[in-house]
């Protein structure tokens, strides 16, 4: 059976974050080791987070050339809109929470969540590395509202600080925090700081897990991967004969392969030949789909080929999300007056993501940046009649002209006769 010919993943959100209802969260959270403890309407909210995730994933590759792989990390793109959502009012706020299917959670219950997940996730797997990092850069001189950014550093714990953007160091300084905040994966998100722009809201994800069973780098040989509508490409494929939870039916081959003490897995998925990858994803439409999906695996002894692959993919999120409900935020009617007093709009969401597969586990990185514009501005023209011009006087009821003339010199009292 042909290989893949696209790998696609999705780790953060929709395979990483599974609702477990586990011991009491101790208030007070160290580097040890935790368990995720979720009330049932946190776990609700884990559901739509996933939910969300198909949907963006969907909406991805709903154009990509086949050819490219895609790697997005939605849950760096819920967090980074989570705290643009304190700043939203009215209509903006409404599509903020119908693009991330918030459904009824309030803003409180949404802060709430989300400092939980960003205070726990990193901690359920001591031998798995997982940072979650957020950040805030404005403009010096606009006047962020007291409330929004205590909001985003209290619950999302969010670096804020004021940069002068017109300064070449600004871009550096945010960039530098980037690279920091995923380990050199993803070293710059913002390129030239544009004049209009006034705020970034930034997500970073930083990932790194073992395989719980390791591959020896000695087996790993040339295989050919078939790819689509291409030549088959000779590549490294890692093997591995364990047990593990595996699906084979007529649909669909997958794998789990676990990382660490099992908190974090990656799954695989590999449709028949008769379903392509990216069809395959498209009629993922929910999650009682993907549930069905899971709940198929099952432990077998498995004799695993498996190629190993790095890649670096970035996106620009506007339009899915502008087709999954929030377009109202990238424009003029956008209401982030919850911000600041000023006329805002979203310029773009942008996602940068790594990844790296090999014999010891995966390394990956995401960065989500929500970059805020003013909006479009009146805009001042300059007219200047200084060559000879027509005029005419009219009632503008009926639009009877009175008077018409042409000056050609206005610094003569009398002409004619």
């Amino acid at each position: 059976m042909n290989t893949l010919s696209i790998l696609y993943f999705s780790i953060f959100s929709l395979f990483l974050i599974s609702p477990m209802a586990c011991n009491e969260v101790k208030p007070d959270f160290t580097e040890e080791q935790q368990t995720l403890s979720l009330t049932p309407a946190e776990e609700k909210k884990v559901h739509q987070d996933n939910s969300f995730s198909l949907n963006l994933f969907r909406e991805a590759i709903a154009e990509m050339d086949p050819s490219d792989n895609v790697l997005l990390s939605p849950i760096s793109a819920s967090i980074a809109l989570g705290m643009l959502n304190n700043g939203a009012k009215g209509q903006t706020k409404d599509s903020i929470h119908k693009a991330l299917e918030f459904g009824e959670f309030n803003e409180g219950q949404l802060n709430s969540y989300y400092q939980k997940i960003i205070k726990i996730l990193p901690n359920l797997d001591p031998q798995t590395k997982l940072e979650i990092a957020n950040s805030i850069w404005y403009r010096q001189g606009l006047n962020v509202l007291p409330a929004f950014l205590n909001q985003n550093k209290v619950f999302y714990h969010a670096e804020i600080e004021g940069l002068n953007f017109e300064n070449a160091t600004a871009s550096n300084r945010i960039n530098n925090w980037v690279s920091e905040s995923t380990n050199g994966k993803i070293p710059t998100i913002v390129d030239q700081i544009p004049r209009d722009m006034m705020m970034y809201l930034i997500n970073a994800i930083y990932f790194k897990g073992s395989w719980q069973e390791k591959f020896d780098a000695s087996k790993t040989t040339k295989m050919p991967f078939y790819r689509l509508n291409a030549a088959a490409l000779n590549t490294d494929f890692m093997n591995i004969e364990k047990d593990f939870n595996i699906l084979n039916n007529d649909d669909i081959q997958g794998i789990e392969l676990p990382y660490g003490n099992g908190q974090y897995s990656m799954f695989v998925l590999l449709p028949s030949e008769k379903t392509t990858a990216i069809d395959f994803v498209k009629s993922l439409t929910d999650m009682d789909r993907l549930g069905e999906i899971y709940n198929g695996f099952a432990k077998r002894k498995v004799n695993l080929f498996f190629p190993k692959f790095k890649f670096s993919y970035q996106n620009k999120l506007n339009d899915e999300l502008s087709k999954l409900g929030m377009g109202i935020a990238f424009t003029n009617q956008a209401d982030f007056t919850g911000i600041a007093n000023a006329d805002l709009m979203v310029d773009e969401v942008k996602q940068k993501a790594f990844i790296e597969v090999n014999e010891e586990g995966t390394e990956a990185a995401a960065v989500t940046s929500v970059g805020v514009t003013m909006t479009s501005m009146p805009i001042m023209h300059t007219l200047k009649f200084d060559r000879p011009f027509v005029f005419l006087i009219r009632e503008n009821n009926c639009g009877l002209i009175l008077f018409t003339g042409i000056i050609n010199d206005p610094s003569r009292e009398a002409n004619g006769d």
